[in-house]
């Protein structure tokens, strides 16, 4: 039997730069740009996905609101 988490990775601004956020949690890096913390957080997702997990990716809007950007779902054998 095996186990699938549900990740959540939020892309936001935090200060002067850009970080992922990870199920609300702990920051992983800070980037100069949204586009490279979207392109790191997909990037990731990716891996995470391989190792057959669930991960969906938003991006935080101005008015605090998600956006999913991507739901990248667990690659199974």
């Amino acid at each position: 039997m095996s186990s699938c988490l549900h990740l959540k990775y939020i892309v936001e601004r935090q200060r002067k730069a850009w970080t992922v956020r990870m199920q609300g949690g702990d920051c992983a890096g800070f980037f100069a740009s949204r586009r490279d913390a979207l392109k790191a957080a997909l990037g990731d997702a990716e891996r995470v996905c391989d190792l057959g997990h669930h991960v969906d990716v938003y991006a935080r809007r101005l008015d605090g609101s998600l956006r999913r950007v991507a739901a990248r779902p667990a690659n199974r054998p």
